[in-house]
């Protein structure tokens, strides 16, 4: 028996003494001074979480938890990352969201003073420990300095576009730029960047979403105010209640909800009928409540979908505070525009009717290539001919931060045809159309001539448009049609496009980069050698091939083959147009520059489609252009490809998760990312790439709630395109996240 015990107290010490030895030869974190901050949790989900000392300089090895963050470093998180901090004097702690640029410039001393962080782009939220004055705890950024004083704030900053201070408990404090400074309330928020500067009531479900997104996972909130108000006390002289701590409101206890009535039976019945969708919605970097009726109609061919929205921020009975998309107010049906006074018959006319267009969310009435088809509304799949200079264009990318009302139709009278469009009916810049015939009676063969204008493709450049001599894009072309043979079950139809894009400058650009070009028609563009060598033609482009559908309808297909020069490409006009004309302007700029650079010779590539839908269960699209470009050696080498793919699931096809909706994934340089990708993988997301989805689940037989997450173009309280200055030489919009989540009824 002795020698089990000996034996197993041996095989303890064995197991254990290493154990202990290398605890003792681990070094021990040292203790942080009094005065201090330290790092208590870190979450880096992105990979690129850094901390930079007082010279720039990455810390080497990154600070983990535990560690000190000393004056003059500042915190970088990227996506999905975050940071807590706690000052080891006050007890006072920070907690830093994702994409944030977070410093520590200065801390109080024994005698007193401040704690002073700086914030160049992100999201904080702070608690204050002790503290006995708005000034003893600040966050500055270049637009606002805001303070912290026993109370529980989020502060969040975008250059140009929001320096906002929000309060979850106690009372925060924030001063603009011009020095007016504002005491801003429990359950209230201010911007420093607002065109009025005052504090204004959180609606509910956004103070919700945000203290959800700033919940500390390492530290307590709660123990922080409590030794606040304890700190509070101790100030008071001894016995003197005349003036105790003040306390954070309990947020008073919500009033239980009336009983339902036949009033609310009768509107549960017209939300049913209209499609209304009650939720939130992120426009730009604000968060707006929303109630939207979309009534949608089907009858035969025609379809059509109103939308009728109230859009606001703490009131949905004021108007001043709807959401106005570009700054119009579109439930004054002839009130004011901006600009124009109230005496001209004319502009009254013509708000009126944008008023009323901007309800209309879309009328349709059949389809391409049928004897007669219409659509009016927010589109996004307007082609003239094949496509070769306008395909697949939309003019909703932005929906609905804004609302546009285009217009595609088309007429075939047997032995000719029209096809016509417009980006905009109040405001047209890009329109166009194209005129078909059939020269041989009873042959379908038909010989088509297609023009198209942009005629403002410089509105959104980052200077101005004098600056690059405000342009006209014209896009002329012919193609040959050859229907084989179309019905629902087979369908095969030839083709053949060409088309070139000549530039007008209205004026010499002021640029002085590209002063060397002159008003009037560019025709160099076309004619890059001069009239005496006609042989060297460019800025043009041609297509050839195939498309039709097999077995059914939803069974769609297509390939092409592609020849194209200079500045001109394929699909000229896209679903992407509207966010890049500024792009195109500088492509056709440097072109000019030189015409006769070999990289403008030549770029030859096939483009593959293919599309397939059961009805009520899914449907699926994908593409793909292989591009080979010729180099400035003059060697054809692989280009800027394009892959997209779309899902689309229809509601009830799951049984038990009961989950639909769609999800689109659209790329340039698809395969060199899978081909030439980091360490940890192929690149499949980043700036080359637009992701949208769609997630919706049925809560009842009639009412789902859908989460929609876009992409959106920034634009102002004009509703002027906001460019992104690090974004190809700020020729760009700047991208806004839109999350829109809603409760909507089917009917």
């Amino acid at each position: 028996m002795k020698t089990r015990v000996t034996f197993a107290i041996a095989l303890a010490a064995f197991l254990v003494i290493p154990g202990l030895l290398f605890a003792q030869s681990a070094p021990a974190k040292p203790k942080p001074p009094a005065i201090s901050v330290t790092i208590s949790y870190i979450e880096n989900n992105s990979g690129n979480f850094d901390v930079k000392d007082d010279k720039g300089v990455s810390v080497n090895p990154t600070p983990s938890e535990g560690d000190e963050l000393k004056l003059g470093w500042t915190v970088l998180t990227g996506a999905g990352d975050s940071a807590e901090l706690q000052l080891n004097h006050t007890s006072t702690i920070v907690k830093i969201s994702q994409n944030t640029n977070f410093r520590l410039d200065k801390l109080r001393s024994d005698t007193g003073g401040q704690d002073v962080f700086s914030m160049a782009f992100g999201k904080v939220r702070t608690v204050a420990g002790k503290a006995s004055g708005k000034d003893q705890y600040q966050i500055k950024t270049p637009s606002a300095v805001c303070g912290v004083r026993g109370s529980d704030v989020v502060v969040e900053f975008q250059e140009g576009s929001f320096a906002k201070l929000s309060t979850l408990e106690g009372t925060g404090w924030i001063q603009n730029a011009a020095g007016e400074a504002l005491e801003v309330a429990q359950g209230f928020a201010a911007d420093a960047l607002a065109a009025t500067f005052a504090a204004i009531q959180i609606p509910a479900d956004v103070l919700s979403s945000l203290t959800t997104e700033m919940t500390f996972v390492r530290l307590n909130p709660d123990d922080v105010l409590a030794i606040n108000r304890a700190y509070q006390a101790s100030l008071l002289p001894a016995n003197d209640n005349s003036n105790p701590p003040a306390t954070p409101a309990t947020p008073a206890t919500p009033p239980t909800p009336p009983k339902p009535t036949w009033l609310d039976d009768v509107m549960s019945k017209i939300k049913q009928i209209l499609g209304v969708e009650i939720g939130t919605i992120t426009i730009g970097n604000t968060t707006y409540s929303k109630v939207v009726a979309q009534p949608t109609f089907a009858l035969g061919s025609l379809k059509m979908s109103l939308y009728l929205p109230v859009i606001y921020q703490t009131d949905m009975f004021n108007p001043n505070d709807w959401y106005h998309p570009q700054g119009n107010d579109e439930w004054d049906f002839g009130g004011l525009l901006t600009g124009k006074p109230l005496s001209d018959p004319w502009a009254l006319a013509q708000d009126f009717a944008n008023d009323l267009f901007l309800k209309i969310r879309y009328i349709e009435w059949g389809q391409q290539r049928d004897p007669f088809f219409f659509k009016v509304g927010n589109l996004d799949d307007i082609t003239i001919g094949h496509g070769l200079i306008m395909r697949n264009f939309a003019n909703d990318a932005d929906f609905p931060s804004v609302r546009r009302t285009g217009v595609n139709l088309g007429l075939d009278f047997g032995g000719f045809g029209i096809e016509a469009m417009v980006n905009e009916a109040a405001a047209p810049d890009i329109f166009g159309g194209r005129i078909y015939v059939r020269p041989v009676k009873g042959f379908k063969a038909a010989l088509g001539f297609t023009g198209l204008v942009d005629w403002n493709p410089a509105k959104d450049w980052p200077s101005t448009p004098a600056a690059v001599g405000n342009p006209i894009f014209f896009n002329p072309g012919v193609d040959l049609d050859l229907p084989f043979v179309e019905s629902s079950i087979f369908g095969l139809v030839a083709f053949a496009d060409g088309a070139v894009m000549l530039p007008y400058f209205r004026s010499a650009p002021t640029d002085p980069a590209y002063s060397d070009i002159p008003a009037g028609f560019a025709l160099n563009a076309i004619f890059p050698s001069g009239f005496n060598n006609l042989g060297d033609i460019k800025n043009w482009g041609v297509a050839a091939g195939l498309f039709g559908n097999l077995i059914t309808k939803d069974f769609t297909w297509r390939v092409e083959f592609r020849d194209f020069t200079g500045a001109f490409v394929p699909d000229f006009y896209n679903s992407d147009y509207e966010r890049s004309r500024s792009q195109m302007v500088s492509a056709v700029l440097q072109y000019l520059e030189n015409p006769t650079a070999r990289q403008y010779n030549q770029t030859v590539g096939i483009y593959g489609e293919g599309g397939f839908a059961l009805p009520k269960i899914f449907s699926l699209t994908l593409s793909y252009f292989w591009p080979w470009a010729q180099d400035a050696a003059g060697n054809f080498t692989f280009g800027n490809d394009h892959f997209l793919a779309k899902f689309t699931l229809e509601p009830g096809v799951i049984p038990v998760v009961k989950i639909f909706g769609s999800v689109s994934y659209e790329r340039t340089n698809f395969i060199p990312a899978i081909l030439n990708g980091t360490t940890n993988g192929p690149t499949l997301f980043d700036a080359n790439t637009v992701v949208t989805a769609t997630i919706s689940y049925p809560i009842s037989d009639s009412l789902d709630v859908s989460v929609l997450y876009t992409k959106t173009a920034s634009r102002d309280s004009a509703g002027n395109v906001i460019m992104d200055p690090t974004s190809l030489g700020g020729l760009l919009p700047k991208l806004d996240t839109s999350v829109s989540i809603t409760m909507s009824s089917r009917i």
